[in-house]
């Protein structure tokens, strides 16, 4: 079994419902990655993702730390994230775009 962090955990949890909020943005960014062809020959791929959701998977990242150990043993057995979680990482992101 592959062992994720907590952090992964909850953006698992979270992606497909922050997803379908971001849909309205429109804004798109194209992350690059170099990964491997099957030859073993460096390629570059392109990813399209939305601002918001890169906005969102940085609140996520940080509010995965604030969760307490029976909140984190119930992400590790269930997968789910604690009730306040997703309006937190919502108020965390209107946040960030009031401070720039």
């Amino acid at each position: 079994m592959i062992n994720l962090s907590d952090e992964r955990l909850c953006w698992l949890a979270v992606r497909d419902e922050l997803d379908r909020r971001s849909r309205s943005s429109g804004k798109v960014f194209l992350v690059r990655l170099l990964t491997r062809s099957p030859r073993g020959g460096p390629t570059v791929s392109g990813d399209v993702i939305s601002d918001q959701m890169r906005e969102y998977a940085f609140a996520v990242d940080d509010l995965a730390a604030e969760l307490n150990p029976a909140e984190r043993q119930v992400l590790r057995a269930t997968g789910q994230v604690p009730a306040w979680f997703l309006p937190s990482v919502e108020q965390r992101v209107k946040e960030a775009h009031r401070s720039r």
